[in-house]
């Protein structure tokens, strides 16, 4: 679809305007979903701050507020472990009891390696945050704090990409691995399906499921089949105190997921950047990445299916289950163009609403052909913009620029006419979760006010 046909007949004038009074409506999103210090993702189901989220809102403000960019970014980092690890969670420092679970419930104080004076989750989520903090600093309106930041922030984003390839890579392989579905940041994909099937439960605590009284209805949301699972695995990581080596000995899912590591190398990209401006050694770096991209394309691309697929550490196999996650390795460049140009034909088919759909918005997250597509159903279905945006840069850093510039003008258009909500249906275009989304606002954001970022 063409964001364009939705202004049919109307001049160039109103549709400028149009598009100003939505940039204006993301603004003031971000802007009521502040929090003195840092941006909730949303009122309605999200009082905390989260991980991937910040990443993305900093880059939102970068467009028009540098200081609060600057300042999102540094609250999150306060809650970094000391082995680098960002938490998926920091919580506020006057919690309240609207969500589910809460700090108390992850209990990190008994890890060793949690931080002190912070309340945070235990596990961690796509490290997008050298991503924004290099897109801060191109954008800055005041060069001197923005150099200053980056200065301030460069160990701590260093210490966080080593992370990666230490804790989460005992195998040294290249590959991160992750231990939790809400780790990957797309809880209940139909990838996790089959792992999370194998898992035992025996006891598990009970828990009241406080996203279902926020008004968002059930079947918008992952089912308690989902969320016994994901307790049980908290529950695991407690027992172990968060030891990374037991868990890696004892998790029953553990799994290296091609949007994490797809994420990591970009992510190694614009860290590279950021220590040339400070006159860093790039080298271990620039290491990091080569190691990565060459470790997705080997164990990662499935060749017989041409797509890449994440692979499952206990079941020593690789899960072949199509989202949009697959695609996500144009975002870091990793594809050969071969590989690129199987993608590209996947990608525009039906099974992901081809640009010339009448009756679909591009990209859902879920392969529409698949057993378990679900249009309303947080991540078996719908569209998200995080995902859209980067998939976005990556048919573009690929040389697609009709496509990049489809997924653009829908994620304009899902905006216009269904407002800022937190995911989309891909075929009615309605929005579902939570509504005034605050990466929602912020990535429409940058994708209106920075039409050739890559």
């Amino acid at each position: 679809m063409n964001y364009l046909d939705g202004f049919t007949r109307i001049n160039e004038g109103k549709m400028e305007d149009a598009l100003k009074g939505l940039m204006k409506k993301a603004k003031s999103i971000l802007e009521n979903n502040w929090m003195d210090g840092y941006t909730r993702p949303s009122a309605l189901l999200y009082p905390h701050q989260w991980s991937w989220d910040s990443g993305f809102i900093a880059i939102g403000y970068s467009t028009f507020d540098q200081q609060k960019a600057q300042t999102e970014l540094r609250s999150l980092f306060r809650g970094q472990w000391k082995n680098g690890m960002i938490p998926h969670i920091v919580y506020a420092q006057n919690p309240s009891d609207a969500y589910f679970p809460d700090a108390e419930f992850w209990n990190t104080t008994i890890s060793e390696e949690a931080p002190s004076g912070v309340q945070t989750s235990g596990i961690t989520q796509p490290p997008v945050h050298a991503i924004a903090a290099l897109t801060i600093y191109k954008r800055a309106i005041d060069p001197t704090s923005a150099f200053g930041f980056l200065k301030d922030m460069y160990p701590k984003l260093l210490a966080s990409h080593k992370f990666f390839y230490t804790v989460r890579d005992p195998l040294g392989e290249g590959l991160a691995y992750i231990r939790h579905p809400w780790a990957s940041g797309l809880d209940n994909s139909p990838t996790w399906d089959e792992p999370l099937q194998r898992i035992e439960l025996g006891d598990t605590p009970q828990f009241d499921r406080k996203d279902l009284k926020s008004g968002v209805p059930r079947e918008q949301r992952p089912q308690d089949w989902d969320y016994n699972r994901y307790i049980y695995l908290v529950e695991l990581f407690k027992e172990r105190d968060y030891d990374e080596a037991e868990l890696f000995k004892t998790c029953p899912f553990l799994l290296q997921d091609p949007l994490v590591n797809s994420i990591l190398v970009r992510a190694n990209q614009d860290l590279a950047q950021i220590a040339e401006v400070l006159g860093e050694d790039q080298t271990q770096i620039k290491g990091w990445e080569k190691k990565t991209k060459k470790a997705i394309n080997k164990k990662l691309w499935h060749k017989g299916h041409g797509f890449y697929d994440a692979y499952d550490l206990r079941a020593e196999e690789m899960i072949e289950v199509d989202t949009a996650s697959g695609f996500i390795p144009l975002y870091g460049g990793i594809p050969s163009q071969a590989q690129a140009r199987k993608l590209y034909k996947y990608m525009d088919s039906s099974s992901f609403c081809s640009m010339h759909e009448k009756k679909c918005f591009s990209i859902p997250n879920y392969n529409r052909e698949g057993e378990h597509f679900d249009p309303e159903n947080y991540w078996r279905g719908p569209i998200w913009i995080n995902m859209n945006w980067m998939l976005m840069q990556g048919l573009r850093r690929y040389g697609y620029v009709d496509k990049a510039e489809s997924v653009k003008t829908d994620i304009i258009e899902l905006v216009r006419r269904y407002g800022f909500h937190e995911y989309y249906d891909p075929i009615k275009g309605r929005g579902y979760g939570s509504t005034d989304f605050s990466w929602t606002a912020a990535l429409f954001l940058d994708t209106v006010f920075d039409d050739e970022a890559v």
